[in-house]
């Protein structure tokens, strides 16, 4: 089955991530319907029934708010598409995303993750923005091309730097006033 987050946790933690994952999507009314283990330490995919990034929305809101404090759920990214890891599909699933959710005058930055794949950082990212004619900009971009490549299925999103649910990133509201 495909995913639509990818999602860090501790070594040997992946266990109890995957129940809070559950668990957290119980919370914000969006159901976990899967989460697999991808072989890599404190790696996991999801899959949330709906839109991940309204999920990762959701579960900022959850945590900011101080309702619940994730234990082992550390990071979630939300994906818009996967395809198999081949260099042409990785491009064209990027290309074809970019030319839905990045806007005429807006500048992007491609972001590559790749985990035990022979393909090339730099030769990911040339191929994509070689197809893309909206300016790049490493600091501060509108939209971010997100490639979660992994030696099957590889995760591609276009989204906002703070689309992406980091615990380290977040400030939660303490209940202790």
């Amino acid at each position: 089955m495909d995913f639509n987050l990818v999602v860090s946790t501790g070594r040997r933690l992946e266990g109890r991530c995957a129940d809070e994952l559950k668990y957290m999507g119980e919370l914000v009314g969006m159901r976990i319907v899967q989460v697999s283990f991808t072989g890599f330490d404190g790696l996991l995919t999801g899959y949330v029934d709906g839109d991940p990034v309204e999920f990762i929305r959701r579960l900022k809101e959850l945590v900011g708010s101080g309702r619940y404090i994730p234990r082992f759920v550390l990071k979630v990214v939300p994906v818009m598409m996967t395809v198999s890891t081949d260099l042409e599909a990785i491009v064209n699933a990027a290309v074809e995303l970019a030319s839905k959710y990045l806007g005429p005058g807006e500048t992007y930055k491609v972001e590559v993750r790749k985990r035990g794949v022979d393909l090339g950082r730099m030769e990911i990212i040339n191929s994509i923005a070689s197809r893309i004619s909206n300016k790049v900009r490493l600091e501060n971009p509108d939209k971010v091309i997100q490639v979660e490549v992994f030696p099957t299925r590889t995760g591609v999103s276009v989204i906002r730097e703070d689309d992406v649910f980091s615990l380290m990133k977040l400030n939660v509201k303490s209940n202790a006033q």
